[in-house]
Protein backbone atom coordinates (compact mmCIF):
# COMPACT_ATOMS: atom_id res chain seq x y z
CA UNK A 1 0.00 0.00 0.00
CA UNK A 2 1.23 3.30 -0.63
CA UNK A 3 1.97 6.00 2.07
CA UNK A 4 -1.33 7.72 3.38
CA UNK A 5 -1.50 11.46 1.83
CA UNK A 6 0.09 13.80 4.24
CA UNK A 7 -2.51 16.90 5.43
CA UNK A 8 0.21 19.19 5.03
CA UNK A 9 0.83 18.27 1.08
CA UNK A 10 2.74 19.78 -1.47
CA UNK A 11 0.04 22.06 -3.27
CA UNK A 12 -0.78 23.36 0.55
CA UNK A 13 2.70 25.80 0.60
CA UNK A 14 5.05 28.36 -1.37
CA UNK A 15 6.88 25.80 -4.19
CA UNK A 16 10.56 25.34 -3.29
CA UNK A 17 10.81 24.85 -7.25
CA UNK A 18 11.17 27.31 -10.24
CA UNK A 19 10.80 27.75 -14.06
CA UNK A 20 13.72 26.39 -16.26
CA UNK A 21 15.44 28.95 -18.67
CA UNK A 22 18.29 26.17 -19.97
CA UNK A 23 17.56 23.69 -22.24
CA UNK A 24 18.86 21.23 -19.91
CA UNK A 25 15.03 20.17 -19.01
CA UNK A 26 14.81 16.59 -17.60
CA UNK A 27 18.28 16.70 -15.78
CA UNK A 28 17.22 20.18 -14.35
CA UNK A 29 13.89 19.18 -12.93
CA UNK A 30 15.59 16.08 -11.46
CA UNK A 31 18.25 18.24 -9.83
CA UNK A 32 16.02 20.91 -8.23
CA UNK A 33 13.05 17.87 -7.52
CA UNK A 34 16.33 16.25 -5.66
CA UNK A 35 17.89 19.24 -3.81
CA UNK A 36 14.15 19.89 -1.96
CA UNK A 37 13.83 16.18 -1.25
CA UNK A 38 17.81 16.74 0.51
CA UNK A 39 17.10 19.44 2.12
CA UNK A 40 13.67 18.49 3.88
CA UNK A 41 10.98 20.85 1.50
CA UNK A 42 9.54 17.37 0.19
CA UNK A 43 9.13 15.05 3.36
CA UNK A 44 9.47 10.99 3.14
CA UNK A 45 6.47 9.72 2.94
CA UNK A 46 4.87 12.78 0.99
CA UNK A 47 3.74 12.99 -2.58
CA UNK A 48 5.15 15.21 -5.16
CA UNK A 49 2.94 17.56 -6.98
CA UNK A 50 1.42 16.02 -9.99
CA UNK A 51 2.36 15.66 -13.32
CA UNK A 52 0.47 18.70 -14.39
CA UNK A 53 1.79 20.70 -11.55
CA UNK A 54 5.64 19.84 -12.42
CA UNK A 55 4.80 20.69 -16.23
CA UNK A 56 3.35 24.27 -15.09
CA UNK A 57 5.96 24.93 -12.75
CA UNK A 58 9.07 24.10 -14.79
CA UNK A 59 7.54 25.07 -18.36
CA UNK A 60 8.52 21.94 -20.10
CA UNK A 61 6.88 19.35 -21.83
CA UNK A 62 5.56 15.97 -19.87
CA UNK A 63 7.99 14.03 -21.64
CA UNK A 64 10.90 15.82 -19.56
CA UNK A 65 8.96 16.00 -16.52
CA UNK A 66 8.65 11.94 -16.54
CA UNK A 67 12.07 11.20 -17.59
CA UNK A 68 13.01 13.53 -14.62
CA UNK A 69 11.02 11.13 -12.27
CA UNK A 70 12.06 7.60 -14.02
CA UNK A 71 15.48 9.00 -12.75
CA UNK A 72 14.36 9.97 -9.53
CA UNK A 73 12.96 6.56 -9.13
CA UNK A 74 15.60 4.98 -10.06
CA UNK A 75 18.19 6.61 -7.59
CA UNK A 76 15.91 5.86 -5.32
CA UNK A 77 14.65 9.14 -4.14
CA UNK A 78 10.91 8.72 -5.02
CA UNK A 79 8.92 5.59 -5.53
CA UNK A 80 5.89 5.72 -8.46
CA UNK A 81 2.41 4.65 -7.68
CA UNK A 82 -0.02 4.27 -10.89
CA UNK A 83 -2.44 6.64 -10.25
CA UNK A 84 -1.54 7.92 -7.47
CA UNK A 85 1.58 9.64 -8.24
CA UNK A 86 5.42 9.77 -7.07
CA UNK A 87 5.97 9.84 -3.06
CA UNK A 88 9.33 10.25 -1.23
CA UNK A 89 11.16 7.61 -0.15
CA UNK A 90 12.66 7.43 3.58
CA UNK A 91 16.54 7.18 1.57
CA UNK A 92 19.17 6.09 3.84
CA UNK A 93 22.20 6.07 0.95
CA UNK A 94 23.45 7.53 -1.93
CA UNK A 95 23.25 3.94 -3.91
CA UNK A 96 20.21 1.68 -3.43
CA UNK A 97 18.32 -1.42 -5.01
CA UNK A 98 16.77 0.26 -7.43
CA UNK A 99 19.49 2.11 -8.98
CA UNK A 100 21.68 -1.23 -9.33
CA UNK A 101 18.71 -2.61 -10.81
CA UNK A 102 17.85 0.29 -13.14
CA UNK A 103 21.90 -0.38 -14.09
CA UNK A 104 22.01 -3.97 -14.76
CA UNK A 105 18.73 -3.75 -17.02
CA UNK A 106 20.31 -0.96 -19.10
CA UNK A 107 23.65 -2.72 -19.10
CA UNK A 108 24.74 -3.05 -22.86
CA UNK A 109 22.30 0.09 -23.70
CA UNK A 110 24.49 1.98 -21.07
CA UNK A 111 27.81 0.94 -22.03
CA UNK A 112 26.95 1.41 -26.01
CA UNK A 113 25.59 5.46 -25.09
CA UNK A 114 28.55 5.96 -23.36
CA UNK A 115 30.79 5.08 -26.64
CA UNK A 116 28.57 7.26 -28.55
CA UNK A 117 28.58 10.24 -25.30
CA UNK A 118 32.64 9.69 -25.68
CA UNK A 119 32.77 10.78 -29.22
CA UNK A 120 30.45 13.23 -28.98
CA UNK A 121 32.65 14.83 -26.04
CA UNK A 122 35.13 14.23 -27.61
CA UNK A 123 34.11 16.61 -30.73
CA UNK A 124 32.49 19.18 -28.31
CA UNK A 125 35.84 19.68 -27.07
CA UNK A 126 37.38 20.20 -30.07
CA UNK A 127 35.44 22.65 -31.26
CA UNK A 128 35.89 24.45 -27.83
CA UNK A 129 39.40 25.06 -28.97
CA UNK A 130 38.41 25.88 -32.70
CA UNK A 131 35.17 27.98 -31.84
CA UNK A 132 37.41 29.68 -28.91
CA UNK A 133 35.56 32.14 -26.76
CA UNK A 134 36.56 33.46 -23.50
CA UNK A 135 33.25 33.65 -21.90
CA UNK A 136 32.20 30.25 -22.79
CA UNK A 137 35.70 28.43 -22.04
CA UNK A 138 36.08 30.62 -18.18
CA UNK A 139 32.46 28.84 -17.82
CA UNK A 140 34.08 25.41 -17.98
CA UNK A 141 37.25 26.63 -15.79
CA UNK A 142 34.49 27.73 -13.00
CA UNK A 143 32.49 24.37 -13.67
CA UNK A 144 35.85 21.81 -12.83
CA UNK A 145 36.70 24.27 -10.00
CA UNK A 146 33.34 24.02 -8.84
CA UNK A 147 33.52 20.08 -9.38
CA UNK A 148 37.08 20.28 -7.16
CA UNK A 149 36.22 22.14 -4.75
CA UNK A 150 33.18 19.48 -4.18
CA UNK A 151 35.78 16.75 -4.02
CA UNK A 152 38.36 18.63 -1.85
CA UNK A 153 35.51 18.52 0.20
CA UNK A 154 34.16 15.39 0.12
CA UNK A 155 31.26 16.05 -0.45
CA UNK A 156 28.52 12.97 -1.30
CA UNK A 157 27.34 11.87 -4.91
CA UNK A 158 24.79 13.40 -4.90
CA UNK A 159 26.49 16.80 -4.91
CA UNK A 160 29.57 15.81 -7.52
CA UNK A 161 27.51 13.96 -9.90
CA UNK A 162 25.25 17.10 -11.00
CA UNK A 163 28.71 19.10 -10.87
CA UNK A 164 30.25 16.43 -13.30
CA UNK A 165 27.42 16.97 -15.68
CA UNK A 166 27.71 21.01 -15.09
CA UNK A 167 31.24 20.10 -16.14
CA UNK A 168 30.42 18.79 -19.63
CA UNK A 169 27.82 20.30 -20.69
CA UNK A 170 30.05 23.86 -20.38
CA UNK A 171 32.03 22.05 -22.80
CA UNK A 172 29.23 21.54 -25.13
CA UNK A 173 28.05 24.62 -25.09
CA UNK A 174 31.66 26.06 -26.00
CA UNK A 175 31.45 23.97 -28.77
CA UNK A 176 28.86 26.75 -30.07
CA UNK A 177 27.32 23.76 -32.31
CA UNK A 178 23.60 23.65 -30.62
CA UNK A 179 22.59 20.49 -31.94
CA UNK A 180 25.67 19.34 -30.05
CA UNK A 181 24.61 20.84 -27.14
CA UNK A 182 21.53 19.75 -27.11
CA UNK A 183 22.41 15.73 -27.96
CA UNK A 184 24.91 16.03 -25.01
CA UNK A 185 22.53 17.68 -22.87
CA UNK A 186 19.90 15.29 -23.31
CA UNK A 187 22.37 12.09 -22.74
CA UNK A 188 24.57 13.54 -20.01
CA UNK A 189 21.34 13.90 -18.31
CA UNK A 190 19.85 9.79 -19.44
CA UNK A 191 23.28 8.78 -18.41
CA UNK A 192 23.13 10.31 -14.54
CA UNK A 193 22.50 7.49 -13.08
CA UNK A 194 25.63 5.74 -14.32
CA UNK A 195 27.85 8.49 -13.39
CA UNK A 196 26.95 7.45 -9.53
CA UNK A 197 28.33 3.96 -10.30
CA UNK A 198 31.75 5.84 -12.31
CA UNK A 199 32.38 7.98 -8.77
CA UNK A 200 31.66 5.19 -6.30
CA UNK A 201 35.63 3.77 -6.48
CA UNK A 202 37.53 4.87 -3.91
CA UNK A 203 39.37 7.88 -5.24
CA UNK A 204 38.24 7.98 -8.29
CA UNK A 205 36.40 11.92 -7.99
CA UNK A 206 39.71 13.15 -8.00
CA UNK A 207 41.48 10.98 -10.69
CA UNK A 208 38.41 12.52 -12.49
CA UNK A 209 39.25 16.05 -10.87
CA UNK A 210 42.53 15.71 -12.86
CA UNK A 211 41.45 14.20 -16.00
CA UNK A 212 38.84 17.30 -16.12
CA UNK A 213 42.18 19.37 -15.58
CA UNK A 214 43.67 18.00 -18.97
CA UNK A 215 40.99 18.65 -20.72
CA UNK A 216 40.83 22.22 -19.62
CA UNK A 217 44.62 22.93 -20.01
CA UNK A 218 43.99 21.61 -23.41
CA UNK A 219 41.20 24.02 -24.73
CA UNK A 220 43.09 27.22 -22.55
CA UNK A 221 46.19 26.03 -24.54
CA UNK A 222 44.13 25.90 -28.33
CA UNK A 223 45.35 22.47 -28.43
CA UNK A 224 42.78 20.95 -30.29
CA UNK A 225 44.13 17.17 -30.43
CA UNK A 226 45.22 17.37 -27.10
CA UNK A 227 41.61 18.15 -26.01
CA UNK A 228 40.20 15.25 -28.10
CA UNK A 229 42.67 12.87 -26.38
CA UNK A 230 42.21 14.32 -22.78
CA UNK A 231 38.63 13.86 -23.68
CA UNK A 232 38.61 10.60 -25.08
CA UNK A 233 40.99 9.13 -22.43
CA UNK A 234 38.65 10.07 -19.76
CA UNK A 235 35.61 8.63 -21.16
CA UNK A 236 37.36 5.40 -22.00
CA UNK A 237 38.06 5.24 -17.83
CA UNK A 238 34.88 5.98 -17.50
CA UNK A 239 33.49 3.50 -19.52
CA UNK A 240 35.75 0.99 -18.18
CA UNK A 241 34.80 1.47 -14.63
CA UNK A 242 31.05 1.37 -15.29
CA UNK A 243 31.54 -1.62 -16.58
CA UNK A 244 33.14 -3.05 -13.97
CA UNK A 245 30.52 -1.95 -11.30
CA UNK A 246 27.63 -3.12 -13.42
CA UNK A 247 29.73 -6.26 -12.69
CA UNK A 248 30.14 -6.26 -9.33
CA UNK A 249 26.73 -5.28 -8.81
CA UNK A 250 25.21 -7.93 -10.54
CA UNK A 251 27.70 -10.57 -9.03
CA UNK A 252 26.52 -9.43 -5.45
CA UNK A 253 22.88 -9.90 -6.12
CA UNK A 254 23.62 -14.02 -7.33
CA UNK A 255 23.13 -16.52 -5.22
CA UNK A 256 26.01 -18.30 -3.91
CA UNK A 257 27.47 -21.07 -5.79
CA UNK A 258 27.56 -24.81 -4.20
CA UNK A 259 25.00 -27.07 -2.58
CA UNK A 260 23.85 -25.70 1.08
CA UNK A 261 21.42 -28.39 1.39
CA UNK A 262 22.61 -30.32 4.23
CA UNK A 263 23.29 -30.01 8.13
CA UNK A 264 26.32 -29.94 9.77
CA UNK A 265 28.39 -29.87 6.32
CA UNK A 266 31.73 -27.90 6.53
Amino acid sequence: MPPSRRATDATSRPSPLRAIKRTQRSEEIRRQIEAAITSGEFAPGERLPSERELVETFGVSRVSVREAIRSLEALGFVRVYQGRGAFVTDRRSGLGEPLARWLDLHRNEVLELLGVRGALDEYAAQLAVENFDTARVARIVAAHEAFSAAVEAEAPATEIVPLDIDFHVAIADASGNRLLYDLLSDLHSYLAESRYLALVPTGRPRQSMTEHALIVEAIQAHDAPMARLATSRHIARVREIVAAGIGRERKSRQPASGWSGGAGRA
